[in-house]
């Protein structure tokens, strides 16, 4: 199993050195994800070290130095596999995007495939892997990326999920690929990082993103990337401009012919036909309103 340092991006909000707040306040959110990455390395049986720091006394990103000195600390005692730094964009942008310093192929494939990962399950944009050159990148001794998850201050705050976010990283550093020990059966299997469903245990075949909507047993599943059903995410339909949201089951939420069903989400109340369409903009059949978001207007 590999040895990664998950380090969370800026000084706490308030605090000097803060990130981007917009729709998001990057600061909160980063310590949120990069726990969450942390949580899901270490129940998969990875080596995990979470860096953060809390309060910067300058303007000059003095958290950064901070962050890729104690990096470099704990790989003089410690073989660490790759460096993740995570942060959320801003710029009026959208999609997920990984920067690199250029130096390291190991830093490179790992970019790509978080990268993937997040475009996939928020689908948004992939913006791909990005040669910059940044303090973190440039001063840690070890392979290092630098995760910029989405952007803040467009429409892609609508839907940001923490838990989603941080299970696209750890499929993509760590993903069912890797996971040479899981026993395999047919149909459900599940491992610490999600469940994903098997056609051929054999051969190791699984649904994926590229499956679409599968139905099975007469429930809905959508899978990621890597082959893990969404688990209470939202997914966004290209193909018919619906939102859906899949439970902590994994099952598509839907309602019947004659009433739609109401899900409490994040501290608000969504309405779902029984396709499994998010009603938004609109009054329901029931004779609910929800706003253009599909939240219910108490």
């Amino acid at each position: 199993m590999s040895n990664f340092i998950i380090a969370v991006g800026h000084t706490a909000s308030g605090n000097i050195g803060c990130g981007v707040v917009a729709r998001l306040d990057e600061s909160n959110c980063t310590r949120i994800i990069g726990a969450l990455v942390a949580e899901y390395l270490q129940q998969n049986g990875h080596g995990v070290n979470l860096l953060r720091v809390d309060a910067s006394n300058s303007y000059n990103f003095q958290d950064c130095y901070l962050r890729a000195n104690e990096a470099n600390e704990i790989a003089k005692y410690s073989e660490i596999e790759l460096f993740v730094e995570i942060h959320i964009n801003a710029g009026g942008g959208s999609g997920p995007e990984v920067c690199v310093a250029g130096k390291s192929e190991v830093a490179n494939q790992y970019a790509a495939k978080v990268s993937n990962a997040l475009a996939n399950v928020l689908n948004l944009t992939n913006r791909g892997v990005k040669t910059q050159s940044l303090i973190v990148l440039n001063r840690t001794v070890m392979p290092a990326i630098l995760v910029e998850c989405l952007f803040a201050d467009s429409s892609d705050a609508s839907v940001y999920n923490a838990e989603v976010i941080a299970r696209a990283i750890v499929n993509g550093l760590v993903g069912i690929e890797n996971s040479s020990d899981d026993v395999w059966k047919l149909g459900w299997n599940r491992n610490n990082i999600g469940w994903w469903y098997s056609t051929d245990p054999t051969n190791k075949y699984y649904y994926t993103a590229e499956n679409g909507w599968k139905e099975i047993q007469g429930e809905w599943y959508v899978f990621d990337s890597k082959g893990y059903a969404l688990e209470d995410a939202w997914y966004y339909d290209s193909s018919d401009g619906f939102w859906y949201y899949l439970d902590y089951e994994c099952k598509m939420v839907r309602g019947s012919r004659d009433k739609p069903l109401w899900v409490w989400i994040d501290g608000w109340c969504y309405a779902f036909n029984e396709h499994g369409q998010m009603y938004c903009n609109c009054v329901t059949p029931d004779g609910w309103r929800v706003d253009e978001s599909g939240a219910w207007i108490k």
